[in-house]
């Protein structure tokens, strides 16, 4: 017949206590500890991924005042660049700023004519043949006056000719190609 609990010694009824408290502690520990600890694990590596993320933009926040810096450098050189690059295609304007630079330069504008546009990323390349009659120191001066013009203009494929027939302006003729850069913007994201 089965004893009651009551009839136990005290030594035998502390190793049963001890048993089942450690049976329960150990179902405790697998029923809510241990999905607990898995939580956890995963909150601390999630916290690890979060303290990198905010590393890294702390140091994109520091360097912030230096890239503002150079965003403002980069567009004052823009409006330097536009400033020399006109922002429209106009064969009268071009035309009145040769002939006056021919004109102070004393020489004769014989011949005008636009070539084919050429169409690069931000700009347009928009050369001219450019026929020029006078004297060799005059037309020097005309490239001088060229090169100091606020317009950016490009020289080249320059021929020289003796006038076989001298004129009042003298005895060189010169062809060149005049070529005038048109400023194209692009939009954000798009195509000009």
């Amino acid at each position: 017949m089965a004893k009651s609990f009551h009839q136990y010694s005290p030594r035998a009824q502390a190793i049963v206590c001890a048993a089942l408290s450690i049976g329960v502690l150990a179902a405790a520990w697998r029923v809510l500890i241990e999905p607990e600890r898995a939580v956890v694990e995963t909150r601390r590596a999630r916290l690890a991924i979060v303290n990198a993320d905010v590393a890294k933009a702390t140091l994109v926040a520091q360097r912030l005042p230096a890239v503002q810096k150079e965003i403002a450098s980069l567009e004052a050189a823009l409006l330097q660049t536009t400033a020399v690059l006109s922002d429209e295609k106009d064969v009268q304007v071009v035309l009145a700023g040769l002939y006056g630079l021919a004109s102070e330069s004393n020489l004769a504008m014989s011949s005008f004519t636009p070539k084919p546009i050429a169409e690069r990323e931000q700009y347009t390349e928009w050369p001219i043949e450019v026929g020029l009659e006078g004297g060799f120191h005059d037309l020097a001066r005309f490239f001088d006056r060229v090169a100091s013009d606020p317009r950016l203009i490009s020289v080249s494929n320059l021929q020289f000719r003796i006038n076989s027939l001298p004129t009042r302006r003298g005895l060189v003729l010169a062809t060149c190609m005049a070529t005038t850069f048109v400023f194209t913007p692009t939009p954000p994201g798009g195509k000009p």
